[in-house]
């Protein structure tokens, strides 16, 4: 079946190069060429007597308060990535921007030209920062030697648990996420439906870091709970079919955690047979296409945002539609800039903690809880080769 492989491929990533996905994880050498930094700005006394101011970044909007978007170098490894979320906070700004002027920074994720970058936005009074939109960018964020000084809305979650900068917040799409509050809905379920015994589980993840990170992250949620659960399985489509089937057997699980995309899902299914309860996370999603049908995958559940799966939710219908050659991977990039716009005019309206009915999922920030805007998606379950949100948990 490779042409159906070719198909799921293209319409779920498309040629974006490095997706969502691979924004979720560390990456070396992303980009290899000089590329433009920020916008002029009064050198920083600790960056190299070299250092060039780059063009003026292109803006949008009007009004005495300014955005900055902070994103990868156009040209670089991220550029569709970059544009897609660039896309969705016009999108937002369009509806919701009166007063506030967006300015799109271009910079690489190194302290250095992220230390530049917050200098000038300190000293020019920008009013909020978003991004920025990779881990490694998040990462050299909270470690900069000196911190933003500017109220920052990171796009992405940090390695680890290092403490934030002070006026820094973080939102993301996080598959780890997702597959944490999977087993957190799963587990709630499968409590008591054998009698005393612990409900078990077992997790499969393909070989690729994002699907062994999060086949952990539900393993580590479900083990937290009080279930039975073992090491992560890796998936091999090439690997013993029979051997796969054993290694779930042994498990006896009530639920099958699946880290796969929807092809390897697919895959995975035909081999554990339709009666074996299926979980997973966005990964596994087709999203709201019209080109793709997937019923081998039917009652499976999952994870996802109303952008992808509840046309009819009344956040999702405000906002205008990302184009429509836009991939899977692209439209969670384009609702995350959708978002990522809204949190921003909440937090510079003076509001401590808030709530929103977002186009990612319902989003609740409290400062006295943590620094994360937390998401809660939506369940969807596969009926008929294509996701349906279910309304109630």
């Amino acid at each position: 079946m490779p042409s159906r492989r070719r198909l799921i491929s293209a319409i779920l990533l498309g040629s974006i190069g490095p997706s969502l996905s691979a924004l979720a994880q560390p990456t070396a050498n992303a980009t290899s060429k000089a590329l433009p930094k920020a916008a002029p700005a009064t050198p920083d006394p600790a960056a190299p007597a070299t250092a060039v101011a780059a063009p003026v970044p292109m803006r949008f909007g009007s009004g005495p308060a300014t955005i900055a978007l902070i994103i990868p170098p156009r040209g670089g490894a991220f550029e569709r990535v970059a544009n897609s979320v660039v896309a969705g906070v016009r999108a937002s700004h369009s509806r919701d921007g009166d007063g506030v002027v967006v300015e799109i920074i271009e910079t690489d994720t190194d302290h250095q030209a992220l230390g530049r970058v917050f200098v000038d936005l300190r000293e020019r009074g920008v009013s909020m920062a978003l991004g920025p939109l990779t881990r490694d960018g998040v990462n050299s964020l909270i470690t900069l030697d000196r911190a933003p000084g500017v109220p920052t809305l990171a796009l992405n979650l940090p390695d680890g648990e290092l403490p934030a900068p002070p006026q820094t917040m973080f939102f993301g799409v996080s598959n780890e996420a997702e597959s944490r509050q999977a087993a957190a809905i799963a587990f709630a379920q499968a409590h008591g439906t054998n009698g005393k015994r612990a409900p078990r589980a077992v997790s499969v993840g393909a070989a690729s870091r994002l699907a062994q990170r999060s086949a952990k992250a539900f393993r580590d949620e479900w083990a937290q709970r009080g279930g039975e659960i073992d090491e992560p399985i890796e998936f091999d489509p090439k690997g013993s079919s029979q051997a796969f089937r054993d290694a779930i057997r042994d498990g006896n699980p009530d639920v099958v955690f699946l880290a796969l995309n929807p092809e390897q899902a697919r895959s995975a299914r035909r081999l554990l047979g339709p009666r074996v309860r299926l979980w997973s996370s966005s990964m596994a999603s087709i999203g709201q296409t019209k080109l793709l049908r997937l019923p081998e995958l039917d009652g499976m559940r999952l994870l996802d945002m109303p952008w992808q799966v509840e046309p009819d939710h009344l956040a999702v219908m405000a906002y205008a539609k990302a184009p429509a050659n836009y991939t899977v991977e692209m439209q969670r990039l384009y609702a995350l800039g959708i978002d990522a716009f809204r949190i921003a005019r909440q937090i510079m309206a003076g509001g401590a903690a808030f709530e929103l009915d977002g186009v990612t999922g319902h989003l609740s920030y409290d400062p006295t809880v943590g620094t994360r805007v937390e998401r809660r998606p939506v369940i969807a379950e596969y009926r008929d080769g294509v996701l349906v949100a279910v309304r109630s948990r």
